[in-house]
């Protein structure tokens, strides 16, 4: 996410040579010593209830209909055509575990930005999908004419100092002019992401979830970057991607009573306890104005596949908290203790707050790179893993859970 930053010149001075030194490809940025530690008002406990989730009709005769005209691909298949690569790397972090970048051009491309990460510890409890050890990251498209909407990397961390990876175009089908199914991209943000299973989850800031089907990839024509969906020619042509996964249904948010909408900016699974469910947090650039909203962290209940729904059909919040935390990028839990990510702007280190139903947040101050997103869990390696936006200083890292 882009926001201005919040200037102080000690920030500054220090946060400027850091951008500097990663502007000359230094991929080292030091390591950070003890990270001061802030607390904020103890959290305020709000009626789960009132945010609720409804299921959205389902594409499955629309995926049905082009799985018939394009190759389907497995995410094996993805990633053993993986075209791009990564390099071990150093950044700036409390109790970092492991980190790596993007190749030359990912990490300095202007016209997409890294938002959303999930693990294959996500995805299965073995920690591995498909028998691979796995991160999915998204990025939104910066681009205007046309909106490419957004993409997931599929990164194989078999070996984690040389990731393979490939970018892979989310779309959303429908039904063209001609009464044929076709697709186009999806201009979402996708500022938080969860691989549960099959299924891939993204946020929809002000609408919930969309959710994506890894069972439906289909293999395109890559040779035209400006064009999606079915070409004059037959061809259908994903933005220059050679893979599209597709959407297959959505959860549209609601809230009940006079409660304002949540906003869902950025998204986490916590697989502890009798049952897995997902967290979801929001961005609030005035979060820490205590006579303000704050920003809510609500959790939502999965069951089976995918979310656990009520019997009057909706999917019912079991866990929100109001905190005084601004610019939240990143949110998810592990049992009863959560990870919140805080921006700082384009020169400075992010922060990990971390707090309980019954402890007040605690911010470590500037204990995580520049830039900070998404968050997730990875049981197995207790570890949180995150990665950075802006161009220059993009990192894929993890840290130790236990550090904070």
């Amino acid at each position: 996410m882009n926001h201005p930053p919040q200037w102080s010149r000690r920030r500054v001075l220090i946060g400027g040579a850091v951008a500097t030194a990663a502007a000359t490809g230094l991929a080292a940025l030091g390591t950070p010593g003890a990270a001061a530690a802030a607390t904020y008002p103890a959290p305020v406990r709000l009626d789960p209830d009132a945010f609720r989730l409804t299921a959205g009709p389902r594409n499955d005769a629309l995926l049905h209909g082009l799985d018939r005209d394009l190759p389907r691909a497995s995410v094996r298949e993805v990633l053993a055509a993986a075209d791009r690569v990564g390099a071990a790397a150093t950044p700036h972090a409390t109790g970092l575990a492991a980190a790596f970048t993007w190749n030359d051009e990912d990490g300095a491309t202007a016209d997409w930005y890294p938002q959303g990460i999930s693990t294959s510890g996500d995805a299965s409890p073995s920690g591995r999908y498909d028998g691979k050890r796995m991160l999915f990251c998204s990025w939104y498209s910066k681009s205007t004419a046309p909106d490419k909407g957004s993409r997931v990397s599929f990164i194989d961390y078999t070996d984690p100092a040389a990731p393979r990876y490939r970018h892979v175009l989310l779309v959303e089908p429908y039904v063209g002019d001609d009464g044929r199914p076709d697709f186009r991209a999806v201009p979402v943000h996708a500022g938080g992401i969860v691989v549960y299973g099959h299924l891939l989850f993204v946020v929809d800031t002000w609408n919930g979830f969309r959710v994506f089907d890894l069972r439906h990839i289909w293999r395109v024509d890559d040779s035209d970057g400006n064009a999606v969906g079915r070409a004059a020619d037959g061809s259908y042509q994903g933005f220059g991607h050679a893979y599209v996964l597709p959407q297959s249904t959505a959860y549209l948010s609601s809230t009940t009573g006079d409660v304002p909408q949540l906003r869902y900016s950025c998204c986490g699974l916590d697989r502890s306890g009798e049952a897995p469910s997902i967290v979801v947090a929001e961005y609030n650039v005035d979060g820490e104005d205590t006579t303000g909203a704050g920003a809510r962290v609500v959790r939502f209940p999965l069951s089976g596949p995918t979310f656990a729904t009520a019997g009057d059909g909706q999917v019912h919040g079991t866990e929100a908290y109001q905190v005084f935390v601004r610019s939240i990028q990143g949110g998810v839990a592990h049992g009863d203790r959560f990870f919140l990510s805080r921006s700082n702007g384009t020169t400075h280190y992010s922060g990990l707050v971390t707090f309980t139903a019954d402890t007040a947040p605690v911010l470590a101050d500037e204990s995580m790179p520049i830039g900070t997103e998404d968050l997730s869990y990875w049981p197995g390696r207790d570890e949180v893993w995150t990665l950075c936006e802006h161009p220059g200083l993009r990192f894929v890292l993890a840290v130790e859970a236990a550090a904070f």
